[in-house]
């Protein structure tokens, strides 16, 4: 009875298929930023970020004046700098690397349920490797999803560098 009032869905098919990968990227670029949010000290990192831009600035600024004394002062510091960005993407990595198997469960059970080669999506324009005459497969469409949401969520969640 229910069956006739609400048809089955099924997965495989567009716009299911594209549906469901879009839902499934933005949850999982949610996981990850508040995962990010959570582990990572934002602040600590983007003060480093700001202090590795503004020396690489001035460094950059000496080599072109030419003004050796300042280069090989700042080319001392170089190294302590590089140890900062380092240690502050460490903690980035961390969040990353605690979600990369479950990540990866969740889309070998989708790839499953739709099927690894399946066309999910459909585009206006031919893109060499991406588009097939077909369409979009699984794998193509997740990253482009993925990619397209990723900035977004990281603005809103706040944690990018910037």
């Amino acid at each position: 009875m229910l069956e006739q009032i609400v048809p089955q869905i099924v997965w495989n098919q567009i716009p299911y298929s594209t549906l469901l990968l879009v839902v499934t990227s933005i949850g999982l670029n949610l996981i990850s930023q508040v995962a990010t949010r959570l582990l990572t000290n934002i602040n600590e990192s983007r003060r480093v970020a700001r202090e590795a831009k503004q020396f690489r600035s001035e460094l950059m600024d000496a080599i072109k004046k030419g003004d050796k004394a300042k280069e090989a002062k700042l080319k001392k510091k170089e190294k302590s700098i590089r140890e900062m960005e380092m240690k502050s993407s460490n903690q980035r990595l961390k969040a990353s690397f605690l979600f990369i198997i479950p990540f990866m469960l969740i889309y070998w059970f989708i790839s499953g349920l739709i099927g690894a080669t399946s066309v999910v999506a459909q585009s206006p324009i031919q893109i060499p490797i991406i588009v097939s005459e077909n369409g979009v497969e699984l794998f193509w469409w997740y990253l482009i999803t993925s990619f397209a949401f990723s900035s977004v969520i990281t603005k809103l969640a706040g944690t990018g560098l910037d």
